[in-house]
């Protein structure tokens, strides 16, 4: 798992990190635009709490610098709508 830095700037839509399994390197974008202000350090050695529990274990926090970008966000309900109804692509 690779995290940016406390203090780093993400941009809405653009990779922030990465995550690898057994098959392949996933990249991660950011959900909203912002400053990195914590990670969970914990990832970098112990990637696996996130398949034990996905919704529960945090990946970074950020101090929004565009809050309005959060109202685009999917909620957990509409997400799961997407992913059944759309494939996720």
């Amino acid at each position: 798992m690779e995290l940016p830095k406390v203090g780093d700037e993400l941009t809405v839509g653009k990779t922030f990190g990465s995550v690898e399994s057994v098959k392949a390197v996933s990249d991660l974008y950011a959900p909203a635009s912002g400053k990195v202000v914590a990670v969970n350090e914990s990832l970098t050695t112990t990637p696996e709490k996130i398949n034990s529990d996905a919704h529960g274990t945090w990946m970074l926090r950020i101090q929004l610098s565009n809050t309005g970008e959060v109202n685009k966000l999917l909620s957990s309900d509409d997400y799961d709508k997407y992913v059944k109804e759309e494939g996720g692509h």
